[in-house]
Order: structure tokens, then C-alpha cells, then sequence
């Protein structure tokens, strides 16, 4: 949680992309989109549909929630928000319209595939019903939001790394333990299938936000 940020940061001085000026309609964002998230992730830790292995924590809550839970919510989406704004600026020229299509069309493909997988399951159902929505919306809109697919598929690169180690990825023991009976048994590694579903969700969700604060209220 303490890496995840700092190379958005310390690029965000860049001249061309200038994210700096944008930070704190970022951080904003990423605080308003955090609480519904955090008041689901609260419910279900208390119904041990996942868990914390206290080992890997500092022994700090809000709630049942371990401090390091919680800035996960503000510094990943901070983090994807910047590959947000450096996409839009280098991939300005390209005409995205048929792959973000096919993005669209796959991926609602993959949406359903996990969300038959884990019918029943209240993880699945909840994060799949979601993202099924946002899909849904932004292939809809998509000619609005041209650089959301290349945003969230750069940004499973870094989600996929950290999620992994969270999952128990090269360690002896997961950071993060999932109830089997609530999820699907799809795994990519140790990562549950759900999770990019839920991923893309809590992304793209802070850049829609970001992107109201920022046209509402200019940079700075």
C-alpha cells in the first residue's frame, strides 16, 4: 500500500501529462467511491465471506477492517486513475472504436461465464451484478469513454501483482482469506475470477468520478 502510490506520484510532474494538478479531484474521488465499498467489505467481513491473516497487519482497524484494507481503496484507485490520464494523452490519436467493442462484448462474455460459475454465491453475485451494470453502461456510452478498456487492462498488470500477493502469490500464508461457500471456484492463480470483475468496477467507477470533478471544476 505504501509502494502502489509512489511511482504514480512521483511522475505525476510530467509536463505533458501534469497529473499533479488533478490530485486532489483524484484522491476525492477515490474517498467518495470508498464508502460504499468499504460499508460492503465491512458487512461481508462480518460475515466471514472473507478475512485478514493478522500476521502480515499492524494491529490498526476501522471497523473489521485492518488500516492497510481500508488505503487499499484510496491508493489503488489514486494509482489507476493515473493510468487514466496517461493513456488519454499518449493513445489521443488512435481510433479505439472496434477494439473497444470487441472489449465490451468479451468481456460481458466473461461476466456471465464467472457469474453462471458462482450462482448463489453472494461474492458473485454482488461484484458480477455490478460490474454487469457498469459493462453494460459504458458499452453504451462507449464512444463517450474511449479509453476506459485500454485504462483497465493496463491496470490489471499492477492489480493482478498486488491481488496475487494478497491471495497468498509467493507467500507461505494469503494476506487475505476467501470463504469458498460465497465465491465461485474460478481461480487465476490464487486470485478468485471475481475479483477483475470487482476491480473493474471500484476503477472505473473513481475515473467516472474523477472525470465529473474535473470537468465541473477545471484542474485546480
Amino acid at each position: 500500500m505504501v509502494l502502489t502510490p509512489l511511482g504514480p506520484m512521483a511522475l505525476s510532474f510530467d509536463k505533458r501529462v501534469h497529473f499533479v494538478s488533478k490530485w486532489k479531484w483524484a484522491f476525492l474521488a477515490a474517498i467518495i467511491v470508498a464508502i460504499p465499498y468499504l460499508i460492503w467489505d465491512e458487512i461481508f467481513t462480518q460475515q466471514l465471506f472473507w478475512g485478514f491473516n493478522e500476521k502480515y497487519l499492524v494491529d490498526l482497524n476501522i471497523g473489521s477492517l485492518p488500516i492497510e484494507e481500508v488505503s487499499f481503496f484510496i491508493v489503488v484507485p489514486f494509482a489507476c486513475t493515473f493510468i487514466y490520464e496517461c493513456v488519454k494523452y499518449y493513445f489521443r490519436n488512435l481510433n479505439l472504436t472496434v477494439f473497444n467493442t470487441i472489449f465490451w462484448v468479451l468481456f460481458f462474455v466473461y461476466a456471465i461465464f464467472v457469474g453462471e460459475a458462482g450462482m448463489g454465491c453472494w461474492y458473485t453475485t454482488v461484484a458480477i451484478g455490478l460490474g454487469l451494470i457498469l459493462i453494460l453502461f459504458f458499452f453504451i456510452t462507449r464512444k463517450k469513454h474511449p479509453f476506459i478498456p485500454l485504462t483497465f487492462l493496463f491496470s490489471m498488470l499492477p492489480f493482478f501483482l498486488v491481488n496475487g500477493i494478497l491471495t497468498g502469490s509467493f507467500l507461505k500464508e494469503p494476506i487475505v482469506w476467501y470463504n469458498s461457500s460465497q465465491f465461485s471456484q474460478l481461480r487465476a492463480f490464487t486470485i478468485p475470477l471475481e475479483d477483475v470483475v470487482y476491480g473493474f468496477g471500484l476503477i472505473v467507477l473513481n475515473i467516472l468520478v474523477f472525470k465529473f470533478f474535473v470537468k465541473k471544476f477545471g484542474k485546480g
